[in-house]
């Protein structure tokens, strides 16, 4: 499949001048059943533990092979314990090493297949006070979160390429635009990320129709003390998983909150726009797990 050239450069568009609007509630509506997956190769780094892990054991659940990608080739192999047998490849790796995702791109391509689906959910995550810790402390989570991504897209891309289809799910935070104290690097990193995402999202659209780029928020929740805590990742990982799944085009550049869309605000102008042209408000779509993944529970 041939990338088509670049556009020629363009004025910004509206959006990107006006500013954004409050969003008008919207009542979401499902996305049709997901399809059983046809991309059967998945890449997932930060396979050990936590969410990536979860994330891995869902795909293999639906008949995926999964390339967990981590650094502890011990807790991989505890991973693929809980994998259906012959559905997960342990390949450690460091996300920060360029040549090294090359060569897992290639190891993956030789002994597995075509990658289809690639999940970035390698992340570290560190509280340090800038004032007293080095430099090298926050770069780390530059490293990890926001290059790891990057690397990671870059080496598994020429697969999807040649196949002329795939997806790429980047999980996304918010703690680039609401940083707190003490997460100077975490923030940073995981700005960069966003942003890297929103670029390739752009870089790819119109070039290559059948890959497509999504983020994923997995959200948080309140405790019992009312203060905000991460869900747990049996809970969200299948609302993951069923995006990874459903490589549909249309969700190109599409941001998931949860298993719910989150659409992007619309200035008063594109609103008056929209009313005097009749044009339907939009809704937002919402992600359904297949009823072999586990139940993603209550966690309004």
């Amino acid at each position: 499949m041939t990338a088509t050239p670049l556009p020629p450069e363009a004025p910004p568009p509206l959006s990107a001048i006006l500013l954004p609007a409050t969003p008008v509630p919207a009542t979401p509506i499902p996305l049709p059943a997901i399809p059983r997956p046809t991309n059967r190769v998945a890449v997932v780094t930060g396979a050990s533990s936590d969410l990536g892990r979860a994330l891995a054991i869902g795909l293999a659940r639906q008949g995926v092979h999964v390339a967990g990608i981590a650094r502890d080739a011990q807790r991989l192999a505890q991973t693929a314990d809980l994998c259906p047998s012959g559905l997960f490849t342990a390949l450690p790796g460091d996300v920060i090493d360029p040549q090294a995702m090359r060569d897992l791109a290639a190891q993956v391509a030789a002994r597995i297949g075509p990658v289809g689906i690639v999940i970035n959910s390698a992340i570290i995550y560190r509280r340090d006070d800038f004032l007293t810790h080095p430099a090298e402390t926050f770069v780390r989570h530059i490293h990890v979160n926001c290059c790891g991504p990057i690397h990671v897209a870059s080496a598994f891309l020429p697969a999807m390429l040649e196949q002329g289809r795939g997806r790429i799910v980047n999980i996304g935070s918010f703690a680039g635009a609401d940083p707190v104290p003490g997460s100077l690097g975490y923030s940073v990193s995981k700005a960069g990320a966003r942003s890297f995402t929103q670029a390739l999202t752009v870089e790819l659209a119109g070039r290559l129709p059948g890959i497509s780029v999504v983020e994923w928020f997995p959200g948080v929740r309140l405790s019992a003390d009312g203060q905000a805590e991460d869900i747990p990742a049996d809970i969200v990982a299948p609302w993951g998983v069923a995006l990874a799944l459903d490589d549909r085009p249309g969700l190109h550049g599409a941001s998931f909150m949860k298993d719910r869309e989150m659409l992007e605000p619309r200035s008063l102008r594109r609103r008056i726009k929209n009313a005097l042209l009749f044009k339907p408000t939009p809704m937002p779509r919402i992600l359904t797990p297949h009823p072999s993944d586990p139940g993603t529970g209550d966690v309004s």
